[in-house]
């Protein structure tokens, strides 16, 4: 299929093809060579009128191949899939997974030409999308995350990614040396697992003193992945006023130990103590914009490099075929000119 992307208007090139042909028609008529000549004249005139239209159509074929230049990151997308990631407080009436999986879209669409990988975690961790640079199956495996029922919905853990983030990050460090791993972590903060017993520590914790010490120590195990990652930043969804949920059978969710409704609000705290861990920064995402001074920040520090693509759409230029004949048509008309 040709593509077309006129250099001018053809409402202005057209009247200047005209123009250029009467002038040089008028030239030919009036010299006095043969009839021959003359027909031989009017003929390249034709041919150069109809060259400048071709080169100013600017016809282009579609490609699937191109050399581009591409940022030399490799993306890690850690998704919380837990039923509270439905909860509707993300930017007016949202839900915090809409966030998220927007946010996922923005980033791919900035580092556009890098590798993406997806890890989803509730009770425990799933490798959705091991690295690719096929961006369209990461956007369908994030539209693909479904909101679990509450009958078959074992509660979060977020310590449960951890192990599958170390083995793509090592593998990530050790097969593309040359590339940076960037980690983005979407969650809400909240689980329902001691995660300081999970990472294998005692657990023992004082209820009335707040739980700073044991907080930092539940989520020691995120301190595995210092010197693997090398920007991004761990992402909170959510209010601190929280709301309500229902699970994905619509089902409302109820608090065990009051028969309320269950109010889900976002845990900072825990997300802090993560970000702390890896050494990332730590972002309360309203909007997808909180995420523009990193993303810039990961874009400038980037390095580039050219590669092959067959995953890219390419439009190829023609006109080039067309121009050295153009030029031999001037030169002939201006010989005979001045003959």
């Amino acid at each position: 299929m040709l593509i077309t992307n006129p250099i001018f208007p053809l409402i202005v090139i057209i009247p200047v093809i005209v123009l250029v042909f009467i002038g040089l028609f008028i030239g030919t008529v009036r010299s006095h060579a043969g009839m021959f000549k003359k027909v031989i004249e009017t003929v390249v005139t034709v041919l150069i009128c109809i060259c400048i239209y071709v080169i100013n159509l600017r016809i282009m074929l579609p490609s699937s191949q191109a050399t581009v230049k591409v940022p030399s990151l490799n993306v890690l997308f850690v998704m919380d899939s837990t039923i509270s990631m439905w909860a509707e407080d993300y930017d007016g009436d949202n839900s915090r997974m809409d966030g998220a999986i927007e946010a996922c879209n923005y980033i791919m669409d900035e580092f556009n030409g890098s590798s993406f990988a997806l890890i989803t975690f509730d009770h425990e961790a799933k490798v959705k999308i091991p690295l690719t640079p096929d961006r369209e199956s990461v956007t369908d495996a994030l539209e693909y995350i479904y909101e679990p029922s509450m009958y078959v919905a074992k509660g979060s853990n977020m310590n449960s990614p951890v192990d599958e983030m170390s083995r793509i990050l090592t593998h990530m460090k050790d097969k593309y040396e040359n590339r940076e791993t960037i980690v983005f972590f979407f969650s809400d903060g909240e689980e329902t697992f001691d995660s300081s017993k999970e990472s294998g520590k005692d657990g023992s914790k004082d209820d009335e003193s707040g739980d700073d010490e044991s907080s930092e120590n539940s989520y020691a195990s995120y301190a595995r992945l210092i010197g693997l990652v090398d920007g991004g930043a761990i992402v909170g969804v959510g209010s601190e006023d929280g709301t309500t949920m229902k699970d994905g059978d619509g089902n409302d969710i109820y608090d065990p130990e009051t028969g309320d409704l269950a109010v889900s609000c976002i845990g900072e705290e825990s997300l802090e103590s993560i970000a702390s861990k890896v050494g990332l920064e730590y972002v309360h995402m309203e909007d997808v914009d909180d995420l523009e001074d990193i993303v810039d920040h990961v874009i400038e520090d980037a390095t580039y490099e050219a590669e092959l693509r067959d995953d890219v759409e390419n439009k190829e230029d023609t006109y080039y075929y067309v121009l050295p004949i153009l030029m031999i048509l001037l030169v002939s008309e201006l010989m005979m000119f001045r003959k």
